[in-house]
């Protein structure tokens, strides 16, 4: 299909026989060395919940689940129809991200954490397209917390700062987690030089201004 690599280029590779010859495609939705598991294969689910038990086991708190969003892909790996795909993450309905059987598979691993005695969490970092979308992730049989990549992606607008927020609380009310704030993380420009608009004592002046808003 037509899917792009996030890290650039197409989402596939072919590998090669011992003999030479052509092999089969394999998907990685980031780099090469890093293919996508099969989660229509119930023993990619059996191994998953076995790492969790591993480092629970060795008394780990929690889990970072990095591209949560990214495991279920749609029915038949439908083409986009897009280029520039990764100009579509975060605002858009992709094929490959968000899929509502993403889910189930939180559902089983939140019953491995609370096999464990303590305050066990799984935080997502989830790009949705809306806060309402990332509240799923949140439900009371899932994971505890998400990035709010939302509240991150606003700009230095006191009505879109405070849309953010609104909305932020809003999705996050129903399923009873908590809204996490955030201001910057690796994948994104930091905010000081965000906010600057080539000046950086205005970065500064905003970023400082930013995280006492966000402290509040």
């Amino acid at each position: 299909n037509d899917w792009e690599s996030v890290f650039g280029g197409p989402a596939w590779t072919r590998t090669k026989n011992p003999d030479g010859t052509p092999g089969e495609w394999y998907l990685h939705l980031f780099a090469p060395e890093q293919p996508d598991f099969n989660w229509e294969h119930p023993a990619v689910h059996d191994e998953f919940r076995s790492i969790l038990r591993f480092w629970l086991d060795m008394g780990t708190d929690g889990f970072r689940i990095d591209v949560a969003h990214g495991l279920v892909k749609a029915d038949g790996l439908p083409d986009t129809g897009h280029g520039e795909q990764l100009k579509l993450l975060g605002n858009q309905v992709l094929p490959f991200f968000d899929q509502d059987g993403v889910h189930e598979i939180y559902r089983s691993w939140r019953k491995v954490l609370d096999e464990y005695a303590g305050e066990r969490i799984g935080v997502a970092e989830a790009w949705t397209p809306s806060a309402d979308r990332t509240a799923l992730y949140l439900r009371p049989d899932e994971l505890h917390q998400a990035f709010n990549f939302h509240y991150l992606g606003a700009g230095w607008d006191a009505a879109e700062l405070r849309t953010a927020v609104d909305e932020s609380l809003d999705a996050m009310r129903p399923v009873g987690a908590p809204t996490t704030w955030v201001l910057s993380n690796h994948d994104v420009v930091r905010h000081t030089t965000r906010y600057a608009d080539g000046d950086p004592e205005r970065g500064l002046r905003r970023a400082r201004a930013a995280a006492l808003l966000m402290l509040a």
